[in-house]
């Protein structure tokens, strides 16, 4: 009996003792390598603001296991990289915690997380430097400037005779339009301190039974679109991957929208943010708006927006008192030999800062 007793207990000894084993099999050196939402070996979990936020990677490397070192890809808006040495690492059973600050003068990073065997779980926090951006604005209308003015874009029937519309013309009368629209879609934009821009928008889609659905205003889901200030320019940073999974999710959802291609064309473009000027009048009213340098390099991008638009598309405009019917398409057909023409050019929109 005695024999048999002792057996159990050196059995149970063994026992704990590979388990204990096992626990602390792997550390922080075991863990050496770079994470991404697409790798099957070194998954990455990642949030920024406590939103998910995909499409980016980060790589993790410890010599010692007592200290790691964090190189961020693409995370911190701004920063195509970011390397954080000599992070502390704590823990046992193969999962190992960390929290660090990284700060400069014109932001504050705050890592927190784990790391374990094929997965990192990581938490981003940033809190930039305060600008005159950081408000919510309220859209109110469209501003548009092109130098020359007469280059001819394509002809309207007015009924009794046939008008040029040049580009001066357009950019006299596309505003009005363009304000009206949009403002049954976009309601206000407000600049965060993380960086993160958000857009309050009509999400309420029109249907055979609703053609006119009542308006559902939302606001649109962090880290699609982020902005950083650098020497007085609003540099726009788009997550192109999350914005193509928005794109696949209103697809299925039955609404197409259509842009992949674009999407894709421009994301080496995208890269390094599109600087976008505004200027801010009595801290009250925000004109923000693109210049003929960036509306030049995705001139060659028009020829896959012809392929998008039917031959027959057009959009009414108000002339002398008239509404007419003006053709886009040829409008697109032309359009790459006056942005090569074109000296000067603003397109953008006017917002007053939020009551």
């Amino acid at each position: 009996m005695k024999n048999k007793l002792l057996l159990l207990v050196i059995l149970g000894i063994t026992f704990f003792a590979s388990c204990s084993d096992d626990d602390d099999k792997y550390g922080p050196k075991d863990f050496n390598g770079t994470y991404s939402a697409a790798s099957t070996d070194h998954v990455l979990d990642l949030k920024y603001s406590n939103a998910i936020f995909t499409g980016k990677s980060v790589e993790f490397n410890s010599v010692d296991g007592k200290k790691g070192t964090f190189k961020l890809q693409g995370v911190v808006p701004g920063e195509q990289e970011i390397v954080i040495p000599n992070v502390d690492l704590t823990g046992s059973n193969s999962v190992y915690s960390f929290s660090v600050e990284d700060k400069d003068a014109d932001r504050t990073v705050t890592l927190t997380g784990t790391v374990e065997k094929g997965k990192l779980s990581l938490k981003v926090d940033v809190k930039f430097a305060q600008n005159d951006l950081m408000n919510t604005w309220d859209f109110s209308s469209v501003k548009m400037a092109w130098t020359p003015h007469d280059y001819p874009l394509t002809e309207v029937d007015l009924g009794f005779t046939k008008m040029k519309l040049t580009t001066g013309l357009l950019a006299t009368m596309a505003p009005t339009m363009l304000g009206k629209e949009l403002k049954n879609y976009l309601q206000n934009v407000t600049f965060r301190e993380d960086g993160n821009i958000v857009a309050k928008y009509n999400a309420a889609t029109a249907t055979e039974a609703d053609p006119e659905p009542a308006a559902d205003w939302q606001a649109s889901p962090l880290n699609l679109v982020h902005y950083r200030v650098k020497d007085g320019v609003c540099y726009v940073y788009l997550n192109i991957e999350m914005i193509m999974r928005q794109v696949e999710e209103d697809q299925a959802g039955g609404r197409s929208t259509g842009t992949d291609p674009i999407l894709g064309a421009l994301e080496q473009l995208l890269t390094n943010g599109i600087p976008v000027h505004f200027e801010i009048t009595d801290g009250s009213a925000l004109y923000v708006y693109l210049d003929e340098v960036v509306l030049k390099q995705v001139g060659p991008l028009v020829p896959m927006l012809e392929g998008l638009i039917p031959d027959d598309m057009a959009f009414e405009a108000t002339f002398l008192g008239k509404t007419i019917s003006v053709p886009l398409k040829p409008i697109l057909e032309n359009l790459p030999g006056a942005l090569e023409a074109t000296t000067a050019m603003e397109v953008g929109l006017k917002f007053n800062v939020t009551e």
